[in-house]
């Protein structure tokens, strides 16, 4: 992982603990990250477990560009093991899951919003400069 990646996955920790769902947990990480004018597209669709076939759907997630991804939800459904993802990665990195989705437009919240969804736990992310990512590439 870059050293941006590692930022950013540190930067979103604050939000693990809102009791939200994987819908509400990627409009406040889109907001976040449109706030810091960093790129990215949310996703909407499913998440397969290819070794036991369990699926979460809908399932929703965040692409990054150069293939990164943050998804923060998908341990809750599928069983909290080190060869499924969690935090921001490379699908690829993680062949046990298939990811399969559309683009999902997100509408921007309020800060008072987003603070509320989280339970405040918005106001602790604190994410790395956009310069950082141009770096990473």
């Amino acid at each position: 992982m870059s050293d941006w990646h590692d930022e950013l996955e540190f930067a979103l920790l604050p939000l693990e603990d809102a009791k939200i769902d994987s819908d509400c947990m990627t409009f406040v990480i889109s907001n976040a990250l449109s706030e810091q004018g960093i790129f990215h597209q949310c996703r909407i669709g499913y998440a397969e477990d290819r070794l036991s076939r369990m699926a979460t759907a809908p399932h929703c997630w965040i692409e990054l560009e150069q293939g990164w991804c943050i998804d923060l939800r998908l341990r809750q459904w599928l069983g909290d093991e080190d060869d499924l993802p969690h935090g921001v990665f490379q699908p690829s990195n993680y062949p046990r899951v298939r990811y399969q989705g559309i683009a999902w437009l997100v509408s921007r919240l309020d800060t008072e919003d987003l603070r509320a969804m989280t339970n405040d736990a918005y106001s602790k992310v604190k994410l790395p400069w956009l310069a950082g990512q141009a770096a990473a590439a």
